[in-house]
């Protein structure tokens, strides 16, 4: 399963495509697989609120994914373009 973590109080799955300020700066939106989310959360996320996570579907993406190594030793999700509507899943509270 595939993530889009986001900070902040009960998101709403974005109804038009969704473009993450590191499409801009990095080329690409940062995503992390099921098994992941918690480490990510604690490296990159605040320390207190709400964090939570969209399930993104692949099948569905009209943007490529790519799986790369990061400096971290893993390999995450990278989506190559905005995220459109119809691959946001289930919305998942982690914190």
């Amino acid at each position: 399963m595939i993530l889009h973590i986001v900070a902040g109080p009960k998101p709403q799955a974005p109804t038009v495509p969704f473009v993450h300020p590191s499409l801009e700066s990095e080329g690409f939106i940062h995503c992390c697989f099921d098994h992941q989310a918690l480490k990510v959360t604690e490296r990159f996320f605040p320390k207190t609120g709400e964090i939570w996570a969209f399930e993104i579907k692949p099948e569905t993406l009209t943007s490529e994914v790519r799986v790369e190594p990061s400096n971290l030793g893993e390999s995450f999700p990278h989506i190559y373009g905005p995220i459109n509507p119809e691959a946001f899943g289930q919305r998942i509270r982690i914190r």
